[in-house]
């Protein structure tokens, strides 16, 4: 096995859209960056995300500070998109139609209505339908709709588009994309940090000023830090994909399952939340579900053929919110446990963590966010 050293201004660990969207930030601030990734880009949640951008998603349960955030990072995404797509010469996918909400019966109508009242009350605007007007905008859906919410402001973009763009965009503007190779260990030594890679015949002493951890569910999984574990796992999540005649436009919600049109006639049937830890072995059991339940909207795709079920494991906290921010180690910052908005909080995620490496203070819009109050939260349960 070989050995040799190098150095840096800026290390980032994991090239999912997280880290590749931080790089591609940071690089265009004038940073030296380097990106670890221990398997291909994108490779965990990111190219098996939906890729909604839905602020509405779980308007209910989101904290008003997350639902700032992802609505402060959806208004940043046409740049974002153009400014990748412009510096790698890929398309990312965006589309703009909205989400419709479909309800099958009266309990349906009763959360559509509750959902409307809350997004009033948050600001994100949305239009209540009839059953015959949610048929008018997408007539292959099932005659037993019987209203719907249209939130027009939702959009949407192909992860397997996006970040095979961010990671060309990334290598365009000067980053250098490290695949199939591990970081073992950070450690601090003097005034700088060091990270041990590991790739089969080499190993390598990276010296860096900043190091970004970008993980994702791998952030505590064979990678030692001088950081306290702050109990990030995976959720386990199943993607149906069909392919055939086109049957909708716009994204379709509904309580039990959401169906995401691709260019081609593909659409995504999402997702299922289980708690394998890192199985990624697709279920009999998933699929089932996932096909009863867009059947029951969507009686039309019984005749598309299933081309591929994917799953992804997405990072997850005990509070099921973004970490983002410095740690008590100097040099060192986290941007994980990003949970299902990974796709959707990659342009905030990007500006805000390089503000915060660039000039030294935490941004308001992120400091709800950081890492002591999960140390915090540890503390108060254990005593």
């Amino acid at each position: 096995m070989t050995s040799k050293s190098r150095s840096t201004e800026v290390a980032i660990v994991g090239a999912g859209v997280v880290g590749l969207s931080c790089a591609f930030e940071l690089a265009r601030r004038g940073k030296s960056v380097i990106v670890i990734e221990r398997e291909e880009a994108g490779f965990g949640a990111s190219t098996v995300a939906a890729g909604m951008l839905t602020p509405s998603f779980e308007v209910e349960t989101t904290p008003p500070e997350l639902v700032e955030l992802q609505l402060d990072s959806l208004s940043r995404y046409p740049a974002f998109v153009l400014e990748i797509e412009a510096a790698s010469g890929l398309s990312c996918g965006y589309r703009d139609e909205g989400t419709l909400w479909v309800s099958r019966h009266r309990d349906d109508e009763l959360e559509l209505e509750h959902i409307r009242k809350i997004q009033e009350d948050r600001g994100l605007p949305a239009r209540r339908l009839t059953g015959r007007e949610t048929r008018q905008i997408e007539p292959y859906l099932s005659p037993r709709i019987i209203g719907g919410l249209l939130v027009e402001t939702d959009h949407q973009v192909n992860s397997r588009k996006l970040v095979p763009a961010l990671a060309a965009a990334c290598r365009n503007v000067g980053v250098e994309l490290v695949e199939r190779t591990a970081v073992r260990t950070v450690e601090r030594t003097g005034g700088r940090i060091e990270l041990t890679l590991h790739s089969p015949g080499d190993q390598t002493v990276l010296r860096s000023e900043q190091v970004l951890l970008a993980a994702g569910v791998w952030l505590e999984e064979g990678l030692v830090t001088p950081l306290p574990r702050i109990g990030m796992r995976p959720i386990k999540g199943q993607i149906v994909h069909l392919k055939g005649q086109l049957l909708v436009n716009h994204v379709l919600r509904n309580s039990d399952v959401y169906i995401v049109p691709r260019a081609g006639g593909e659409l995504l049937l999402g997702a299922t939340e289980e708690e394998q830890g890192f199985d990624m072995q697709p279920t009999a059991g998933g699929t089932l579900d996932l096909l009863r339940y867009a059947f029951e909207i969507l009686p039309g795709l019984y005749d598309l053929y299933v081309s591929e079920i994917d799953v992804g494991l997405r990072p997850a906290v005990s509070d099921h919110q973004p970490v983002l921010g410095p740690t008590d180690s100097e040099g060192i910052f986290i941007a994980g446990g990003h949970y299902r908005g990974g796709v959707i909080l990659a342009p905030a995620t990007a500006h805000w963590m390089a503000e915060l490496m660039t000039t030294g203070s935490v941004p308001e819009a992120i400091e709800r966010f950081g890492v002591d109050r999960l140390i915090a939260q540890q503390q108060e349960a254990a005593g």
